[in-house]
């Protein structure tokens, strides 16, 4: 397994982290709590939201492999479509500030946080995605949905094309939200909304939210 490196990295920014957080197999599974609102009903279940979304995004690859590799704009434009409406990206972005950034930044600075961080993920991990064969395969645990919860863990485990084995949970609620949405996600033990605060936050206590802001809109540009 080759780990995706980060490129053009920024100094004080982003730095390599664990290889299984940030491997090809950690962008495949961010893209399983990806659905199109047009085709998941609201009401299906986490589980089944995931289950299907594995379907419609290896089929989206396999088929359009070529041009995304010709024209990476169209692999953003179908992860923008698919990927970013099912997570919760402004209360990923909140966790990822932590509480003491959250509370102190205005909604407007935070809003933008959020959206330069979609772009960040995108234009750092999305090719990673051609990547995958088509051969991964993802097995399911039950889950324990309560009546009337609104946060549930999804537990999962991926098995690479080559045998290799990665424990995935997937953090998801419906808590004031219309359809279950992903606000973080654990693959082997690495968390990926703690990876990212400890990331940032020397940024941040040096140049503040809209200092990194600046920085992950120059990475993503």
């Amino acid at each position: 397994m080759n780990p995706i490196i980060v490129k053009r990295p920024l100094s004080g920014v982003v730095t390599p982290l664990k290889s299984k957080l940030f491997s090809m197999f950690q962008v495949l599974v961010v893209a399983l709590v990806a659905t199109s609102a047009a085709t998941v009903s609201a009401m299906q279940s986490p589980d089944q939201v995931v289950r299907s979304t594995v379907d419609t995004m290896v089929a989206k690859i396999q088929a359009n492999r070529d041009a995304y590799k010709a024209d990476e704009t169209k692999l953003y434009k179908m992860l923008e479509d698919t990927l970013i409406p099912s997570i919760h990206m402004s209360r990923m972005a909140n966790q990822i500030l932590g509480k003491t950034y959250a509370r102190s930044s205005t909604a407007a600075q935070k809003a933008e946080f959020a959206e330069v961080f979609k772009d960040f993920i995108l234009t750092t991990y999305a090719s990673g995605l051609l990547s995958a064969t088509g051969k991964e395969k993802v097995n399911y645990k039950p889950i324990n949905l309560k009546p009337g919860a609104d946060i549930v863990k999804v537990e999962a485990e991926l098995v690479s094309a080559a045998g290799e084995s990665y424990p995935i949970n997937l953090y998801m609620s419906n808590r004031k939200d219309t359809r279950w949405r992903a606000f973080n996600i654990e693959v082997a033990g690495v968390n990926f909304v703690r990876n990212y605060r400890s990331t940032f936050k020397p940024v941040l206590d040096q140049k503040g939210i809209q200092g990194l802001i600046a920085d992950l809109r120059r990475k993503s540009s």
